[in-house]
Order: structure tokens, then sequence, then C-alpha cells
């Protein structure tokens, strides 16, 4: 049927050119997070979580328009020109999810060339890489949206003019490596706590299954920050810095996070491969706790802690397995009290930061800005019971097996001491990032720290 508007329809496709992202696939994200979600909420009662059912964005969704193709589509507005938009998304809901813009006369699921023809006659068509060739041969005019001219030139090869370009984001390699968060995979140095407590430097084999051990875990650590990064799209959107991540700005899309995180798990399967098989369980749980912190843990009050203290400890069992070396009761003790502290300080620097920005409470976790409190005493707590395990492990005859001079170890109770406090005392000032591990690669007390207890431990043997 022929429009009688003289000016002829204006088809715009929703994922990847009037959106930078793809929308279907950040909704099947959201949908699968927030199912796994309530059925661990409703103790797997199914009959109750179909009861519960709400929509897939009960707040709205925070939408990355194209402002380039938004402006272009807004002056086609107001010169009279009809403007239609096909998505792959059932048109009911992209309706609610772009109502507010008040922009598109129409709303469709995406059609062939045919279908186009027989439902606007000659239309003017907004498309990307991915549009169907015969929609572009039955477009009248074409309007390419894509970081790079590979399309248009494409299409002025065939004949097919384009009428204008608009640019949208390119997965450049600094993406990627921003994806990666190389800068967390400082954490995974603690695989080599048991090498250097057991003094087994001069074992070669044990030298290099240590390093891959690290390479394993840091494969897996980036896959888990990009699993974390996908669930926490709307979340991260609405953050004041976390909005710049790949993602969430949409430098890269979900097919990305995909095909990266195959990648990376493959890359750590093949360096398990070399290692022990009990190695390569200590990695599979802490695979396993990672996306299930990401997918649930995260949001349960104290839950999260216990279980980001169980993610450090997992690195030093791991080390500890690659090396097939058992670990003391001191060395565990400490390292779950130690890390359960940290991770006490992160929730703290976020509630700081909370309170700062007048808001009450973080979407996503279960701290509010009055539990900062209690948030404060339990982190110091569980730090200083990491030195008393120290004590504790100082006066045990294990020392003796490791050690020429092993009352030199006294040292660093009281520097574990110092550093605990004045970690606490500057979060408390709202002084540490919401990280601690960036605060203290940047901070050069604690840098300080770090190399006097090397030294100290290696007067002592």
């Amino acid at each position: 049927m022929q429009n009688p508007n003289p000016m002829l329809p204006l088809i715009c496709e929703l994922d990847g050119v009037f959106l930078k992202t793809d929308l279907r696939s950040e909704a099947l994200i959201h949908k699968t997070k927030n199912t796994v979600q309530r059925l661990l909420s409703s103790n797997f009662d199914l009959k109750r979580l179909q009861l519960e059912q709400e929509e897939q964005y009960p707040e709205g969704p925070v939408l990355l328009v194209n402002d380039e193709v938004l402006a272009f589509l807004q002056s086609r507005k107001a010169a009279g020109q009809p403007l239609i938009l096909c998505t792959s998304q059932n048109p009911e809901t992209a309706a609610g999810l772009l109502g507010h813009l008040h922009i598109f006369d129409q709303i469709i699921e995406h059609q062939d060339a045919a279908e186009l023809h027989s439902l606007f006659g000659d239309f003017d068509y907004i498309g990307n890489a991915k549009t169907p060739h015969s929609v572009w041969q039955a477009a009248q005019k074409r309007f390419v949206a894509e970081p790079t001219n590979k399309t248009s030139t494409l299409l002025q090869s065939t004949n097919l003019p384009v009428t204008q370009s608009f640019t949208t984001t390119e997965a450049g390699a600094k993406a990627v490596y921003k994806s990666l968060r190389v800068y967390q995979w400082m954490k995974n140095l603690l695989v080599f706590v048991p090498i250097i407590t057991a003094q087994q430097f001069d074992n070669p084999a044990a030298v290099v299954n240590s390093f891959i051990m690290f390479a394993c875990f840091s494969m897996v650590a980036s896959f888990g920050y990009i699993v974390n990064d996908l669930l926490d799209l709307q979340s991260d959107r609405a953050h004041p810095v976390k909005h710049k991540r790949p993602f969430a700005s949409g430098e890269l899309t979900v097919t990305h996070g995909v095909i990266i995180g195959i990648l990376l798990l493959l890359l750590a399967a093949i360096g398990c491969s070399f290692l022990p098989v009990s190695a390569a369980i200590a990695l599979g749980f802490y695979l396993l706790l990672t996306v299930f912190y990401s997918l649930y843990l995260k949001t349960k009050l104290m839950i999260d802690v216990v279980a980001l203290g169980g993610l450090f400890t997992l690195r030093v069992i791991g080390g500890a397995e690659a090396i097939d070396t058992e670990l003391s009761f001191y060395l565990l003790s400490f390292s779950i009290f130690i890390f359960s502290s940290l991770g006490m300080v992160k929730r703290f620097a976020e509630l700081h930061n909370l309170q700062r920005l007048n808001k009450l409470a973080a979407k996503g976790r279960g701290y509010r800005v009055e539990d900062m409190a209690p948030v404060r005493i339990i982190g110091i707590s569980l730090g200083y019971m990491s030195v008393f395990v120290m004590g504790l492990y100082i006066n045990s005859p294990v020392v003796t097996q490791y050690y020429d001079h092993p009352k030199l170890i006294w040292l660093l109770f009281p520097l574990l001491t110092f550093w605990l406090g004045r970690l606490w005392i500057l979060a408390n000032r709202g002084e540490v990032n919401e990280d601690p591990l960036i605060f203290t690669v940047k901070d050069r007390t604690s840098i300080m720290v770090v190399a006097i207890a090397a030294l100290i431990l290696a007067m002592a043997n």
C-alpha cells in the first residue's frame, strides 16, 4: 500500500543503529539474571516464582542512544517525514522502552524487503553492516551507521549510493584490554604465596607451575569480570564511575563479551592441561564461585564478603595445588581473615561514596549507608584477627622448619598492625578507592610496607 504522505517513510533499525548496543541480547541477560536471583530467593519454589514475575526493567533501562542518529531523526521529524522503528524486539516492548522519546510514528518487527515494500511502498532506510543487501536495494535513500566506511564502500561498489553515514563506536583493542581489567591480575600473585612459604624457588618445576597457575587464574578472573559487567550493565550505567566501563558505555557489545569470554576459558583450559588435576579443580571452584557471586551472592548482606574472602583464599589454595604442597592451618586462617577484612574495606568505601552523593543504598547490593558503623567494626575485627593468627604462626614450631632466624619474623607483627590500622583510618576519611587493591598499588606507604616485609623474610631465611 503506497503511503499518501509526499515524504517517504524513513525506517530506522533499533539495535546497533538507533541504539549503540543490542537491546535484545541485553534484555536476555537481564532476564536470565533476574530469573536466577528470584529462583534462588524463592528456594526453587517454581509456583511462587511464577506468581512473582515482574517487568524486565521495573525502573526503566538506561538506553545508549546514538546521539548523531537521534539528532538526524529529530530533524526529519520536524520536517514532517514519517519515522518507523524496525526492531527484533516485541514492538510493544520497544514502544514501552522508547515511548518517552516521542519520535517514532510506528514500531514494527524486522521485515524483509518485500514485506517492507508491501507495507510502505517506497521508503528510506537507516541500517548498518547487518542489514540485508536486499533491503538496501529496495530503499530509495540509504543511511549507514557504522564505525568504518566498509558498508558504504560496498554499497557504492554495487551502484547503491549512500546519502549519509553516522558514526558508531568501534570495538577497539583498547576497549578489549579495559574489559579484561589487567590491573586486577595483581590479586592473582597470591598463587605465589605457597611457593614462598614452602621455599621452593629452587625447584624449576614448581616455579613453572606457579606461573602457569597465575596465568590461568588471570584468564578466569578476566572472564569473571566480563560476566560481572554484562550482568551489571544497568546498574553500571547509573554509576558515576562505572558507566565508563567498555560494556556499560557501549564500546563493546554482548556479542563481543561472549567471544572474549570463550577465548579466555579456552586459554585457561589449555594452561590447566599442564597442571595437576587438583589445581584444575581449585580453578574450577574459583570459576563457579565467581559466576555465582556475580549472579547472586554479591547482592546478599555479608555473604558477599564471605564469598570475596573465599575467592582470594582459593587463589592461595590453587597455588599450593599447582606445586603439590600442603597449606598450613595458619596460612589458610590468615588468608580468610585478612581478605574478608579487605572485602569490608571495599564495601565501606562504596558506602562512603554513596554518603557523599546523598544516596541511601547501592543498587544491586545488600548494604545501606546506615550500615557504615557495623561494616567498619566487623572489617577492623576481621583484619586484626589475621594479625592474631600471624602471632600464633610466628610462635609455632612450624616457623623453625623454614627460617634460620625466626625471631625476625616478629617484625611483621607491628608492620601488619600498622598497615591495617592506617588502611581503615584512611577508609573512614574517604581516602580509599572502592577497590583497596587500587589504593594499595598507588599508595607509597603501602608499597614501602610490602618492601620492608619482603626484606624481613629474606633476612629471616
